[in-house]
């Protein structure tokens, strides 16, 4: 649960950034940090070391303990995710899709989003938001500035980025099995499937809660308008853009972590 509110707090860090027509290595690397994503990347070693469901993955694939283990430490420690972003960044065409983002970040409006949203991203913002949390829950807001900060979570997005990690640390046993003993992969796709659909609502319904919470708490200083002219942003080619970046490189960290585990593997044998 601890990782988890790190990484939703980390989906609120500000996503300033300057962009060139091509991005360059310097300027992939400032908008991993102002973003948020490189504390993201960071984290996810230790998400998918936690999540993954090593017992599984050596029974269904009959591996040793310390064969699986093994791989799993060599894979999360070989695996750059930090470069891995920074290839997609520079290679794939999304500074123009990006574009709006800057000129809307650069705005006053856009720099007054980017100071609440750091300030809640940081540690002592977390005692905060419980007592904000509590305070809303005796007294909330209006009706219609509950339905605003929902849509804000729908066009943010963020607990798609977040459910798109756990679904694919769910899922590797899965690409795993794949490689290693491919007629085993139909029947164990049919069992993970019917596993996913019903552990999706649960955590759909636990991420909803959690970014309610801090939805709330991170833009409690910006007025109504000015949320609409967010939302409007954000749901912008531009705008959209920029949180589909996070899901893409979430896909390439966890494809390469799989096959760098079954290479590991080949070579023990």
């Amino acid at each position: 649960m601890k990782i988890l509110l790190s990484l939703i707090s980390l989906l609120f860090l500000p996503s300033t950034c300057l962009f060139a027509s091509e991005l360059n290595a310097d300027n992939a690397q400032k908008f991993l940090h102002d973003s948020g994503l490189s504390e993201l990347i960071d984290s996810l070693p230790q998400t998918l070391e936690q999540q993954l469901n090593l017992p599984r993955l050596m029974a269904v694939n009959t591996i040793p303990r310390d064969s699986a283990q093994q791989a799993v430490d060599v894979a999360l420690s070989q695996v750059g995710g930090q470069q891995l972003a920074l290839s997609y960044l520079t290679s794939k065409p999304v500074a123009q899709a990006l574009s709006g983002a800057v000129d809307f970040l650069a705005s006053p409006l856009g720099q007054r989003i980017v100071a609440e949203e750091r300030a809640a991203a940081t540690p002592g913002a977390q005692l905060e938001m419980q007592a904000y949390a509590m305070q809303m829950a005796t007294t909330p807001p209006a009706n219609a500035r509950i339905n605003l900060i929902q849509e804000l979570m729908l066009a943010q997005n963020a607990d798609q980025v977040i459910l798109k990690l756990m679904q694919g640390t769910f899922y590797s046993v899965l690409d795993i099995t794949r490689s290693l003993n491919p007629d085993l992969a139909k029947g164990l796709k049919i069992e993970m499937d019917k596993a996913w659909s019903k552990m999706k609502p649960v955590l759909s319904e636990q991420f909803s809660q959690f970014m309610l919470m801090g939805v709330q708490y991170s833009y409690r200083h910006i007025s109504d308008e000015d949320l609409k002219t967010y939302i409007q942003f954000l749901n912008t080619p531009s705008g959209k853009a920029y949180w589909h970046t996070g899901l893409d490189i979430i896909d390439l960290y966890l494809k390469r972590f799989v096959v760098v585990f079954v290479e590991q593997l080949a070579n023990k044998s």
